[in-house]
């Protein structure tokens, strides 16, 4: 058993489609936010350089309006970035419980790659913040305010190229890092949906030059791109009216570049999206997912008509058709992906549940050993109308309330022999007309099934 099996459970049947939807409804928020993120680092790390080199204001304002508008904010990175990729390195350590394969030690590295990205990206995004600050002392202050030669000013000069250099690095150390995160990403889903290659894939290495992984990753880039460019031209243009203060040259600038990354990854994402489905052994093909892929090569002609014709026609009315059908191109496309793996890990799944089917027999064999009584018929027949383990009913669920007696078998049982009223949010627990040893039965029960034990 490796190491990332000892941080999951074996999960019942329900359990498992509960986790699929949970790991598919992470993925709608990470990729489009992480596709956002990566298209606009890049974005904006270029026209940075290129706006200082050739002293364009326009360009170095849209450097700072793209970063600005396609990463949200530090909660968003929290709330569509980390979180949903964390429960997602979840969700495959828990569907991928006992399998032979390597693909969540890489989901792991991928995590930890993504988060430290994060990091160095919104430490760049800052920076943008501090030099408005001192363009605006500038601008307060005279041009010929620096012009002195004294230990002030020669602090204010030092801050300046300290915030150009944190610039420079936090932007390209950024980037970088969430590009290798994002292939990484793409390799590790590629090979959870190839269990065909798992016995055979035992080393980063062979993720990283592997055909699968690059025609993997093409496909999430090229995906990225056209996130990218739809969103830019939905913000910029569309969203609570458009950017204010945009000049004709500006918005040149701005419809020119989202256009280029829109049509360019456009014309590379269906050649990606059918090798990748090539690449796809037989175990993960279905009826169901060819459609699915059907239907997304269906939503990209009608979004990329849309897209040509904004671009030609110089018309942003657009916009907002244009997001919603690449939203759906991303849905199906992410639908049709988790469709493929369920396929992959079919067998997987069922030797899950069968372990979980064991472990619950343990539980309840080590109950009637000790004890004589069948805790779990006392739990169907009183208990299961008002309580769950997972989920609050009548009362609140056992996975939370079992917790708090830390393993202390008779307190427990004391409070089911003669329950008292303890949590104002639910109403008192009625007095079920136990014995003694039936409480006791019932504690060690619940102890000994929350714990798994």
């Amino acid at each position: 058993m490796n190491f990332f099996d000892e941080l999951v459970i074996p999960a019942s049947e329900n359990h498992i489609m509960l986790i699929k939807y949970m790991l598919t409804i992470s993925l709608l928020l990470f990729i489009p936010y992480i596709s956002m993120m990566l298209g606009a680092t890049f974005i904006s790390t270029h026209f940075t350089k290129k706006g200082k080199i050739e002293g364009n204001s326009l360009y170095l304002r849209f450097a700072k309006d793209v970063i600005e508008k396609l990463t949200i904010t530090k909660s968003a990175e929290l709330a569509l970035g980390t979180i949903p990729v964390i429960s997602t390195f979840f969700a495959y350590a828990q569907l991928l419980y006992t399998a032979k394969t390597i693909s969540v030690g890489m989901f792991a590295l991928a995590v930890i790659l993504f988060i430290i990205s994060f990091v160095f990206i919104y430490k760049y995004r800052n920076t943008f913040k501090l030099e408005g600050i001192m363009n605006a002392f500038k601008n307060i202050s005279g041009k010929d305010a620096l012009k002195n030669d004294n230990e002030n000013v020669a602090e204010i000069k030092d801050f300046e190229q300290n915030i150009s250099s944190t610039n420079s690095l936090s932007g390209t150390v950024g980037k970088w890092l969430l590009l290798s995160a994002s292939y990484i990403f793409a390799g590790s889903m590629a090979l959870a949906s190839s269990p065909d290659k798992w016995p055979h894939v035992g080393n980063i290495l062979q993720i990283i030059f592997s055909w699968q992984t690059l025609f993997n990753f093409g496909a999430l880039i090229s995906l990225a791109g056209i996130i990218t460019g739809g969103a830019i031209m939905f913000y910029f243009f569309s969203w609570d009216g458009g950017l204010k203060d945009m000049t004709d040259e500006y918005a040149a600038i701005v419809k020119n570049t989202a256009g280029k990354i829109a049509l360019g990854s456009g014309i590379m994402f269906p050649l990606m999206l059918m090798i990748s489905y090539a690449y796809l052994p037989m175990e993960s093909q279905s009826p169901t997912v060819f459609y699915y892929t059907v239907v997304v090569l269906i939503i990209f002609l009608i979004a990329g008509n849309y897209i040509y014709a904004m671009f030609k026609n110089s018309d942003t009315r657009s916009a907002t058709a244009v997001f919603i059908l690449v939203f759906l191109l991303v849905f199906f496309n992410i639908v049709k992906d988790q469709l493929a793996f369920g396929n992959a890990i079919h067998e997987n799944t069922k030797e899950i549940t069968k372990i979980a089917i064991e472990e619950e027999k343990i539980v309840k064999s080590k109950t009637m050993q000790s004890t004589g009584i069948d805790a779990e018929a006392i739990f169907n027949q009183k208990c299961s109308a008002c309580h769950k383990f997972d989920q609050k009913l009548v009362g609140p669920p056992y996975n939370e309330t079992v917790l708090k007696y830390n393993g202390d078998v008779q307190k427990l049982a004391d409070y089911i022999f003669n329950p008292q009223d303890i949590d104002p949010a639910y109403p008192p627990m009625p007095n079920q007309g136990l014995k003694k040893k039936e409480a006791n039965a019932m504690a060690q029960w619940l102890i000994n099934k929350v714990t798994k034990k």
